[in-house]
């Protein structure tokens, strides 16, 4: 994804119905749009940053999910890939920076029905850092489930 590719769309793309998109927009579908909409509105350096966030990152991860089936769980183990991949707080950050800013953009929009992903997720250091947990141990077990299937899938295939 380059600077021409997203003139191009902003050029010929034309707003759907908010009611079509409220179950079916995907992460991919989400960002192509947040690029061509913020275009003019960002500096060189920022939307340069949004895209390569998006296009190293964000896309591989979130792509093909539906936007009402992100939840904050997903979003945790965004983190912690981005962790295991050795990258640093400050650029894990910043990428969240760009995730958030597409999930208010959709949430504008009325594409996204829940505000919660489109703002910083409240006292995340403090419960990883403290006693007590923001997920249940449900939760928790699905996570580690996900994990052990992504890590079983990767190497036996």
């Amino acid at each position: 994804m380059n600077k021409s590719s997203i003139k191009a769309i902003s050029k010929k793309s034309t707003p759907l119905p908010t009611a079509l998109h409220t179950k079916t927009m995907s992460f991919n579908e989400l960002a192509l749009r947040y690029l061509a909409s913020h275009q003019p509105l960002l500096s060189e350096s920022i939307l340069n940053t949004r895209i390569a966030h998006l296009s190293e990152l964000l896309l591989a991860f979130f792509g093909p999910q539906l936007l009402n089936d992100i939840r904050p769980e997903r979003l945790e183990k965004f983190i912690y890939v981005l962790e295991g991949k050795g990258l640093q707080p400050r650029k894990i950050q910043s990428c969240l920076v760009t995730f958030r800013a597409c999930m208010k953009y959709a949430y504008d929009q009325k594409w996204l029905m829940d505000p919660a992903l489109s703002k910083p997720l409240q006292h995340m250091n403090e419960q990883l850092l403290g006693d007590h947990s923001f997920m249940s141990s449900n939760e928790y077990q699905d996570l580690f489930q996900d994990l052990v299937q992504e890590v079983t899938h990767q190497t036996f295939h």
